[in-house]
Parts: C-alpha cells; structure tokens; sequence
C-alpha cells in the first residue's frame, strides 16, 4: 500500500523504545517497574526524560477503560533534521490499549513446546536488554516459527548461548536451582524477569541449547503473559510443573 501521509520520522531509524503493560481490575500491573524501564531507555539513548506528570495520568486513566487487558507506550525521540543526527525537543509518546491474545489463559494453564529456532541474535552491549523499536530479529524469528510444529520458540546468540524467546525471557529449574540467561550483549530485560530476579535466587551466565533439555523444568515470561510453563521442547516432554507453580505461588506473580 502507498501512502503520501507523512510519518513519524525518528521511527524510520528504530529511534525509540517501548513498554507492554498488562492490566488488571482497571489498574496497570507492576507499574514502577514499567516506569524505571521507560526511564532507563531514555538515559541509555540519550533521550529527553519522560514527564511522568501528563503520562502517568493518561496511563491511569486508559488503564481504567480497558479494565483487563494491556497498554502499550512507544517513546520516540523528538524530530531533528535529515539523516542519523537527533534534534532537540521532547520526545512523541503513543499510549494505545488492547485485549490479552486469547490463547495466554490456555498456554499458562497447559503449558506450550518450544523448539530451537534457526534465527540467531547478533550481539549488541550497547543496546542488549533494552526493548527498542528495532525488532527486526523477533520478526524474522516469529517468520521462521510458522514453520515449526510448536508454540513458540529459543533464540540463540552468534556463540550458541540460549538469549530468549521470541518475545519472552526463558528460566529453568535443574537440581533445584533457578537459572536464566545472561543479557549483557543480547536480548530485553522484561518487567517480570526483573521482578523474578529481585525475589529469588538465581544463576545468570551462558549456557547452551543442551542445558534446556536437561532441565527439570522450563518456564517462559513476559509482562502479558505471565509464567508460561513449556511442557516439551523438541523430544523432551516435562510432565511436572510443581517447582514452576511454587515460584508463582510465593512470589504472587
């Protein structure tokens, strides 16, 4: 489709960054941690701070209409001139609401298979775990699913080390202990993972595809979906969610 309107054009350059909100009972869910999130973005890309004063209201008040679902908050950098070079001025924000995908109940009470896609994350320090507007890995990777007998998928760094789901951090339990993968050079840090780390004890570092299939448990998380345990991956089946349950249970997730 061709279309002569113009366009916002610090997004043409992925120049900007997002958060996805859940809402609950008319109220946005682990709201500080969205916040510290926005505002994190915005020191590490040298933006414009956000005014909490106007957002936070508006957030309140789309949060109240949607009743239970989620909000969406897109921060791009205000418009400079032609080419890579930023301008001064506040930043645009786009706030949109919209309904859970009908398959989130389903998936955290059944549990869902993931497979090891063929789509690799290239390393980035410089942006790893920020959520910025340049998704273009997920797209390809959400692509190369469609072709997959599964859920959802395992993304891998250039080096072979686990990063994520396609849209979703991955933890597993083995002999008893909480593990995840480290972020520093690819990946988003989301709301919940944070929330997970700050409450429990757990091991971060770099581990393989292999350290998933001799997991004991695996579960995925994002802010929307909440904990989703993974039930098989590839030829492993796990049948026992207990050590997942009791993470959710404890930490009220």
């Amino acid at each position: 489709m061709l279309s002569l309107e113009p366009y916002p054009s610090r997004l043409q350059y992925g120049d900007g960054h997002f958060t996805t909100v859940r809402v609950s009972a008319g109220l946005p869910v682990n709201w500080q941690a969205h916040q510290y999130r926005l505002d994190e973005a915005c020191a590490r890309l040298a933006m414009a701070p956000i005014d909490w004063q106007a957002l936070t209201p508006a957030v309140m008040a789309e949060a109240k209409l949607q009743g239970q679902g989620g909000l969406k908050i897109l921060v791009a950098r205000a418009p400079g001139g032609r080419g890579y070079k930023p301008g001064p001025g506040e930043n645009h924000i786009w706030l949109s609401r919209f309904a859970e995908p009908a398959h989130y109940p389903q998936w955290r009470q059944a549990g869902i298979s993931l497979a090891q896609l063929p789509i690799t994350l290239g390393s980035s320090p410089l942006l790893a775990g920020l959520k910025h507007c340049n998704r273009l890995e997920q797209v390809l990777a959400a692509q190369a699913l469609i072709e997959l007998n599964c859920d959802d998928g395992i993304l891998l760094d250039e080096s072979g080390h686990v990063v994520s789901a396609i849209s979703a951090n991955v933890f597993w339990f083995n002999d008893g202990k909480l593990h995840t993968p480290s972020l520093d050079k690819a990946g988003v840090q989301g709301t919940l993972r944070s929330q997970i780390l700050a409450q429990s004890s757990v091991l971060v570092g770099r581990w393989g595809f292999d350290a998933l299939l001799a997991a004991d448990e695996v579960f995925i998380t994002n802010a929307l979906m909440g904990v989703v345990p993974v039930r098989r991956i590839e030829p492993k089946h796990f049948g026992d969610f207990s050590q997942t349950r009791s993470l959710i249970n404890n930490l009220q997730l």
